[in-house]
């Protein structure tokens, strides 16, 4: 699909021409890469995100089985390793 963008500063087109010279780019390339990269940022942030929700819940869920572990010692009078009665 082509797409064609009107009107740019002159400025700005030359300093997209730079960015892309310095990464060894032509202007297409480069501009392809950011728009590719502009359309997926949401995607990716918005799973980057549910994956830190699922670490949060992991390390609540591994806090609470280690408090139910040592009221079970306790109730049982077993001693945790590093500890003397």
């Amino acid at each position: 699909m082509e797409v064609r963008i009107r009107y740019m500063d002159p400025k700005t087109v030359q300093r997209i021409d730079e960015l892309a010279e310095e990464k060894g780019l032509s202007r297409q390339e480069f501009l392809h890469a950011q728009l590719h990269q502009l359309a997926v940022f949401r995607e990716e942030n918005h799973r980057e995100q549910r994956l830190e929700q699922l670490v949060d819940r992991n390390i609540q869920t591994m806090a609470h089985c280690y408090t139910a572990i040592r009221e079970m010692n306790d109730l049982l009078q077993i001693e945790e390793p590093g500890e003397e009665a």
